[in-house]
């Protein structure tokens, strides 16, 4: 800019002495650009110009110290010279003299190739300068997040090796860089990891975890790897120096170290059912450029299925940055390990599969059950760290933590995406483990498994802490009802009645929540299923509403086969289904109410003979509605005739009950009487459910008429009325209580229920 200035006050100059009368004119306006210009060019220097403070470049700062020729050698062979003597911003873990004494003799190494130098060097090169008090931090798209983060990324990456694809044939591969995707313009870096005071404390992980990995370093609260800080926030023009006292060299990603320990064989091989190679353009070029080979490079992809690829460097990338506070967790099993659980994966299939190594039958079971094998794998997969003392409580992707302890580990590795820890046992999913995992695993309960995942029914039964007793339906029994599986219909694969066959399933899982397992074989009782409704076990026999419609007696029963047992709960298998009943509820007041000796018989013909109440053509009661769960209390008959006798129903001119009253008025107060005994929800001898539940009946205000349960035990059952009187509910052996009906339970009750209006 000067220099052209200049070039057009010569030209002005030979203008001035052909042109002297604007000479002077001109000599002051030349002598002012000149001082402005000297102005403008002083400011300019003192805003942009370098700062005299500003310390040397990274290498001339370590050249400079005369402490670090080895690493500087590296540097030089590794060809960064001039990227760390220019304009950037880098972190460097810059390893001392001593370091790389103590690393030649370790190793036994008398020179550094230039292989091991570009690595050396380039994994101690994180990007961003930053001083100690930062690197803990996490640098997202929305600012920092303050001592979350242990990792950055460095300059390192691997790029093409040699390989096989999924036939044994010799390929060049390159990792993939995303889970279940490529991203040919990512270099797939490798982090570094680093252990800050901030950080552990902010996360509560202690030099316990720190040591877990790297035993032979003395935790610090400043350690880089296996590494400590020995000087740090060296500032330089280039970026920040931290001073470590060991060399530290790329550790293996997940899929390149289980593919190189023999020891995991099996587990690797359940692994690559999940590998695709695909041939990338893009990279070949590259490739071909930079080594001037004509190979083809293939990209090693893990399935979308597992929850991450364990040749991915990059973290989830839900963020840029999400690798500087996350990493991936494998627990991976010992060939010895899989064996043994095979046993489990294997139990059921062995009249399918062909004879072989336990290892060919996994093979084939995944060519007929890929979800069984997929679960095995996933249950090992953690897509966030598992510290070591935080084993119990971080999570997999399959959301269970792991069974395993440390105690479990023969191998443990801090690599570049993620920790894995050798293990002599599998993890005992909670498909596979709990009462879900009966049937999951058992071919002969294929469309009960494809029902319970279709309808969303699976988790809770396959959730470690919840207890339940499942009842296994085989499908040799649904196909009889009219029910199949068909797997080339994802969004419909039951066919069949799914609204039948929906709450049948609901009435063969029984949640327990704190009560133990009953003594099935010895005792009796009643439990709630999944919809509300309930079903009645007798010394090894079960009882539904629909069993006890049947006109056999033998048949009003259903035995149970075997019980199996499972961590949360058992499961009963049975000779025949829990079948619902399909009658309505007025029916099974019918069948205990037809004779005078009957227990439910005046309740009965007050209710048939109430027309606006009884719908004498299809058994339906006003106000029970289909879908809905109830209770009906049905006082004795001595107990209606006292409601006769205090004038809260008709009666004849004898005093006895008049049942087919023609009056409005009596009409009315009958039906009141009988809705104030029909409650919403069902409610059983079970000690489980207590409290205030409406009934049909609703006062002038349209607000419903309260019962309230106040005792509930397997051998007692109190209710108390708006008038605070309490009723019992007879549960003697001859009374007629606890009856299973069509979404409601019928008890006899010893006196009536009162209402105040």
């Amino acid at each position: 800019m000067v220099s052209f200035m200049l070039e057009v006050i010569v030209v002005l100059f030979n203008k001035i002495a052909m042109i002297k009368f604007v000479l002077k004119p001109l000599i002051v306006i030349l002598t002012l650009i000149f001082f402005l210009t000297g102005c403008r060019k002083k400011e300019f220097d003192e805003f942009y110009g370098r700062p005299e403070t500003l310390g040397d470049p990274i290498y001339q700062q370590l050249q400079g110290k005369g402490t670090f020729t080895k690493f500087l050698d590296c540097v030089d062979k590794a060809g960064y010279k001039e990227t760390l003597s220019a304009a950037g911003s880098f972190t460097v873990f810059a390893p001392n003299d001593a370091a790389f004494a103590t690393y030649m003799v370790e190793n036994g190494l008398s020179a550094i190739s230039v292989d091991l130098a570009s690595a050396i060097v380039r994994y101690a090169m994180s990007y961003d300068g930053e001083k100690i008090e930062r690197l803990s931090d996490n640098l997202t798209a929305k600012g920092f997040i303050k001592n979350v983060g242990f990792r950055r990324r460095t300059v390192y990456y691997d790029f093409v090796y040699d390989g096989v694809d999924v036939d044994g044939k010799a390929i060049k591969v390159i990792a993939s860089n995303r889970n279940g995707a490529y991203l040919a313009a990512d270099f797939n870096s490798k982090n570094i990891p680093f252990f800050l005071s901030p950080f552990m404390g902010f996360t509560g992980i202690s030099a316990i975890d720190y040591n877990y990995f790297y035993p032979n370093t003395a935790f610090t609260g400043k350690n880089v790897g296996g590494a400590k800080i020995i000087e740090q926030d060296i500032v330089a023009e280039n970026g920040v120096i931290h001073i470590i006292d060991k060399v530290l060299t790329p550790p293996q990603s997940i899929d390149q170290y289980v593919n190189s320990k023999p020891q995991y064989s099996v587990f690797k091989f359940l692994l690559d059912k999940y590998v695709t190679y695909q041939l990338n353009t893009e990279i070949t070029n590259r490739y071909r450029i930079l080594t001037g080979k004509g190979d083809n490079v293939y990209v090693k992809s893990y399935s979308a299925l597992l929850p991450f690829s364990p040749n991915n460097e990059n973290y989830l990338k839900l963020d840029a940055n999400d690798a500087q506070a996350g990493m991936y967790t494998i627990f991976a099993p010992t060939d010895a390990a899989v064996q043994e659980y095979s046993k489990v994966l294997l139990k059921y299939y062995s009249k399918v599969l062909k004879p072989g190594t336990y290892k060919e039958q996994l093979s084939e079971l995944y060519s007929i059950r890929p979800d069984i094998i997929r679960e095995f794998i996933n249950a090992h997969l953690f897509v966030n760290p598992v510290w070591p003392s935080k084993f119990i409580t971080t999570p997999n992707s399959l959301n269970e933590v792991t069974k395993l302890s440390p105690s479990n580990v023969v191998d443990k590795q801090f690599l570049s995406n993620g920790f894995l820890y050798g293990v002599n046992a599998a993890q005992n999913s909670n498909g596979f483990a709990t009462v879900y995992g009966k049937v999951n695993l058992d071919p002969t309960f294929k469309i009960m498994k494809q029902a319970l995942d279709f309808f969303g029914y699976a988790i809770p039964p396959k959730t470690a802490s919840l207890k339940y007793v499942l009842i296994p339906i085989p499908d040799a029994t649904l196909v009889s009802l009219g029910y199949s599986y068909d797997p080339f219909f994802p969004s419909a694969p039951i066919r069949g009645d799914v609204v039948a066959l929906r709450r049948i399933i609901q009435s063969h899982i029984i949640p327990l929540g704190d009560r133990a397992v009953p003594n099935f074989a010895g005792s009796s009782g009643i439990l709630e299923t999944s919809n509300g409704e309930y079903i009645k076990y007798t010394n090894g026999r079960f009882s539904s509403a629909g069993t006890e419609d049947n006109v056999v007696v033998s048949d009003q029963t259903v035995l149970m086969d075997s019980i199996a047992t499972a961590i949360n709960g058992v499961d009963t298998y049975v000779s025949k289904i829990l079948m619902n009943t399909i009658l309505p509820v007025s029916k099974h007041i019918e069948k205990n109410g037809t004779l005078p000796t009957d227990p439910y018989y005046a309740f009965w013909q007050y209710l048939k003979g109430n027309g606006n109440l009884y719908n004498a053509t299809n058994g339906a009661i006003q106000g029970v509605t289909d879908g809905t769960s109830y209770t009906i209390f049905i006082p004795t008959n001595a107990a209606i005739q006292a409601a006769v006798n205090a004038g809260l129903l008709p009666k004849l001119a004898n005093g006895s009950p008049n049942f087919t009253t023609t009056n409005a008025v009596e009409i009315s107060l009958v039906a009141k009487f009988l809705q104030c005994h029909i409650i919403k929800n069902t409610v059983v001898s079970d000690g489980q459910k207590t409290g205030s539940f409406e009934s049909l009946l609703k006062n002038d205000s349209g607000d419903p008429v309260k019962v309230t349960i106040t005792t509930n035990t397997t051998s007692s059952l109190t209710l108390r009325d708006v008038t605070n009187t309490t009723v019992n509910v007879l549960l003697g052996p001859t009374d007629k209580s606890n009856v299973l009906s069509n979404r409601t339970v019928i008890h006899q009750i010893n006196t009536y229920l009162k209402y105040q209006f």
